[in-house]
């Protein structure tokens, strides 16, 4: 698989990508590296490093909204036309390190996304979804989150399905249990994140689950001021963990339909999104509960948060309100 690299005359690009991996931090850089082969190893630096570059783009906080719904509209259109035409792409002008990064992450996916079979409409359905990036707050239905994942996180978790081998590609039990895998990280990165959401002015959590319990936006912000879980927001996260561990065990045996050299990285990513909804919650569904600091919590948080893609290992994705809904008013 290398060797189409050299030929294809994109070992600087690829480099661009491993280059930029290693600056995201050195855990999270080299965990699903280790769990893959030797000759997988760029493309799967190629698929991390676009989609966090991408998110960038859309998602950062030092840059105003309209600039970065700009910058992210112009990245988008450029790499769609680049799947499009099997050249260079549509950069022209001068550029600044930064845009001459991006094209490069962007021709190193490209290349990945023809050697491995990847159908730009995936690319360009989770360019789509990310594009409501720069604003939104909370989700009102568990059926709006749902979309984003499916718009965002099953595309990304069907390429590196992609480099898991043939069976894992095609099959559609395989997909359906990488995307139930993805939908397991998210809500348990939710839960484990929900005081550090709420501070930051997010709540990841449904509207129409909060009001099932009868709580609002304000209990759960009480709740993580002053640690404490009254009945009601225990019994919340009692239902929200459960919906994630329906997800993870609807992503038992991934790992199976995987080639042999790369079983190693659907199992450790199920085992250990497991591990991290357990320590999170508790046998009491008590988030604030003091618990014994384990060794292998960072290495946890890296190789389970690496699958969303978007540099999540400690980096918090917004939350995001569909077009259809009107914008909530912040708390």
């Amino acid at each position: 698989m290398t060797a189409t690299i050299d030929q294809a005359g994109l070992r600087e690009d690829f480099a661009a990508c491993t280059a930029f991996m290693r600056r995201r931090g050195a855990v999270v850089y080299a965990m699903p590296r280790m769990l893959l082969p030797p000759d997988r190893r760029p493309y799967c630096d190629a698929v991390q490093a676009f989609t966090i570059y991408a998110d960038k783009l859309i998602d950062d906080p030092r840059v105003p909204v309209a600039a970065r719904q700009r910058r992210y509209q112009d990245y988008s259109r450029a790499v769609l036309a680049l799947l499009d035409a099997d050249d260079s792409g549509p950069w022209d002008g001068p550029r600044s390190p930064e845009d001459t990064v991006g094209r490069q992450l962007a021709r190193a996916f490209a290349h990945f996304t023809r050697v491995w079979d990847v159908p730009p409409e995936s690319v360009r359905q989770l360019l789509d979804n990310m594009a409501g990036d720069a604003e939104a707050t909370e989700y009102p239905a568990f059926a709006d989150l749902d979309q984003y994942i499916r718009g965002t996180g099953v595309p990304y978790i069907h390429w590196i399905n992609a480099l898991l081998g043939r069976r894992a590609h095609t099959s559609e039990v395989a997909r359906e249990k990488a995307a139930a895998a993805i939908f397991g990280l998210a809500l348990t990165d939710n839960l484990q994140d929900l005081a550090e959401d709420l501070t930051a002015g997010r709540l990841c959590l449904p509207v129409e689950d909060l009001r099932a319990f009868g709580l609002d936006r304000d209990d759960l912000v009480r709740a993580v001021r002053e640690r404490r879980m009254p009945g009601p927001v225990r019994d919340l996260v009692r239902f929200e963990a459960e919906r994630a561990y329906r997800y993870l065990e609807q992503a038992d045996g991934w790992w199976r339909m995987a080639d042999p050299v790369a079983r190693e990285l659907p199992r450790r990513y199920v085992r250990l999104t497991l591990y991290t909804l357990r320590r999170s919650v508790g046998a009491e569904y008590d988030l604030f509960a003091p618990r014994r600091r384990a060794r292998l919590t960072w290495g946890t948080r890296a190789c389970a948060g690496f699958a969303l893609g978007y540099g999540r290992a400690r980096v918090r994705w917004s939350a995001r309100v569909p077009s259809r809904h009107p914008q909530p008013t912040s708390t």
